[in-house]
């Protein structure tokens, strides 16, 4: 089934840039898990086409759209940062890269476990937690969705020790937990003010200003996020500080201010950039 996109995309660069960490290269294709469902993804003329299941692609297509976040008019940012020379080095090789729209709570659960690690051991630690916890794809041997919040909050901490995820461990159940007692779960931070809710965020256990603003940019739309990690912080100051020491604060308020509603669009290319070129 084909999906026009407005504008390019570039399968490889979105989906393996560290934003989402389930998918995998297969030939000239990507496959992932989406919720219950597997989907198997390449690029096409003017969009991309995919095959899906169980679920057949006319019950799967909006979903898919919705994580590629295909509306996205992705040309206008090309065009805003153009005078940007540092940018605009980013958007030429990179073209294509697009914000992945993922769940929350998965985005959430992501995150609080990648301090201080890798996107290979990252990508790791989620597919044991889906294998151990989440529910076998129907017709898929050794395929799960990830946990939802109720699983998670039942599991010890010394389960996810066990796993290699170390001080991290002790996050996953009390996290767990306070979602659990959202009454809308993380959906409504969506509509919220970036400030109202990355406010709600930094309130979960184990979640810092790095994992909330890349909730907010990578699951919740909140386009002013600017997530800070050592290849931002590294590319913010060499780039644009002349190498001067700069606080987080000061550089999450500048990349507002410098990129506008395009913060987060202009830290993922800015964090890929960095990372991929050293």
């Amino acid at each position: 089934m084909f999906l026009p996109c407005n504008g390019p995309i570039d399968l490889g660069h979105t989906l393996g840039s560290g934003q989402t960490f389930r998918w995998r290269r297969e030939d000239d294709a990507h496959v992932g898990i989406l919720g219950e469902n597997i989907f198997r993804v390449w690029e096409s003329d003017g969009g991309v086409e995919f095959e899906s299941s169980p679920a057949p692609p006319e019950k799967t297509a909006e979903r898919l759209r919705s994580y590629l976040r295909l509306e996205d008019d992705i040309d206008s940012f090309y065009q805003a940062v153009a005078d940007d020379p540092r940018l605009s080095v980013a958007t030429g090789a990179y073209r294509g890269l697009r914000l992945a729209r993922q769940d929350p709570w998965e985005c959430l659960v992501t995150f609080v476990i990648s301090s201080y690690s890798n996107i290979k051991r990252i990508t790791k630690h989620v597919a044991e937690i889906s294998e151990a916890f989440g529910d076998q794809v129907k017709s898929h041997d050794g395929v799960y969705t990830f946990p939802g919040p109720a699983r998670l909050a039942e599991v010890p901490e010394r389960e996810f020790r066990r796993m290699g995820l170390g001080y991290r461990a002790r996050f996953l159940t009390r996290v767990a937990e306070q979602v659990l007692q959202l009454p809308h779960g993380l959906m409504p931070y969506r509509q919220a003010s970036y400030i109202d809710a990355k406010q709600a965020l930094l309130s979960f256990f184990g979640v810092g200003d790095k994992v909330a603003d890349c909730v907010l940019a990578f699951s919740l739309d909140q386009s002013r996020a600017f997530p800070i990690d050592v290849w931002v912080r590294r590319a913010v100051q060499e780039w644009y500080f002349a190498g001067d020491p700069v606080s987080d604060r000061d550089i999450r308020q500048w990349a507002f201010e410098h990129f506008g509603e395009y913060a987060s669009y202009a830290q993922q290319y800015l964090f890929h950039r960095r990372r991929v070129d050293g």
